[in-house]
């Protein structure tokens, strides 16, 4: 068995979990082999690719089968020619944020950075807007990172981001100031890579306060505002991680009440960046200001 700690979280994994570092750790969660149950079989010759109760969750890919039950333990039923990393890459995206769902948490496609030794702030967007960029501008200026891309946090309770897994991204253009023996190729379609950074990685909880929404825009200056009302939850439900797997499923209603709880307790930020042009310091420059003008709960 493997053995890793992630989102706050031991697991005891048959399967080795590419990207995280191995640690001894009481298990929580088990991820092993196994076969398929009877009704699951009967529902695939039907033609389901899904469904969902409280207290089991399966989709299927071209992968194989992955089944969550009762927010401790996931199920893994590959198809021939499946890989390791294969299973993996299904196993830390939906698998484990259906997992958390589980458990009352929300999964968020974000960067998390490190405001101070309590707070944290996310860094979300669109795809190609910059949020692996301008993540690494930060842990460059000095700050440290939970997560480069997906969080769990539970609004109900203590708004806690539980780190994930030191593994920066970083697009072409960063990789190239990154010593390449350091580096791995992790996206084809989005020209990714990345590169394992322990020593900007903070390996504690931290509150959620803030989050900056980065969009881009055909003028030639940043636009930066702060959203209210309902475009806040709008920001949210726009970053959950778990949203493509939502046209399959019913969406949960208490996915629902959670975000809008969420977005209620967050300050949030959009961005927008010009299109060909870096901008990079000046987002990065902005981005510091709020989060230092933004005030500690008393």
């Amino acid at each position: 068995m493997y053995q890793y700690h992630i989102y706050g979280l031991g697991i005891h994994s048959e399967i080795k979990l590419y990207n995280l570092i191995e640690t001894p750790v009481t298990p929580d969660v088990t991820v092993h082999y196994g076969p398929l149950p009877e009704d699951i079989i009967t529902r695939t010759e039907q033609g389901m690719a899904s469904s969902m109760s409280p207290s089991r969750i399966w989709f299927r890919n071209d992968i194989g089968h992955f089944i969550i039950k009762n927010g401790n333990e996931i199920l893994v039923h590959p198809l021939e020619g499946a890989t390791e990393k294969d299973l993996a890459s299904f196993i830390l995206g939906w698998s484990i944020s259906f997992l958390f769902l589980m458990r009352g948490y929300s999964a968020i496609h974000c960067s998390a950075i490190e405001i101070d030794n309590e707070r944290a702030a996310l860094i979300a967007g669109v795809s190609g807007a910059g949020k692996s960029t301008t993540a690494l501008s930060l842990i460059d200026a000095g700050y440290r990172y939970l997560a480069d891309d997906i969080i769990m946090v539970q609004p109900s309770s203590d708004m806690l981001v539980y780190p994930g897994f030191p593994l920066q991204k970083v697009c072409r253009n960063m990789a190239e100031k990154i010593n390449p023996a350091d580096l791995f190729y992790i996206d084809e379609r989005k020209d990714k890579f990345a590169y394992y950074n322990t020593k900007d990685f903070c390996a504690e909880p931290r509150k959620l306060t803030t989050m900056i929404m980065l969009d881009k825009h055909d003028g030639d200056t940043v636009l930066t505002e702060e959203v209210t009302g309902f475009a806040k939850w709008n920001c949210v439900l726009q970053n959950l991680f778990l949203l493509d797997a939502y046209k399959s499923f019913d969406y949960p209603p208490e996915e629902k009440t959670r975000t809008l709880e969420l977005a209620g307790k967050l300050n949030i930020y959009k961005m927008s960046r010009p299109t060909g042009k870096d901008s990079v310091e000046e987002i990065r420059d902005i981005i510091i200001k709020l989060l230092k003008e933004n005030p500690k709960e008393e």
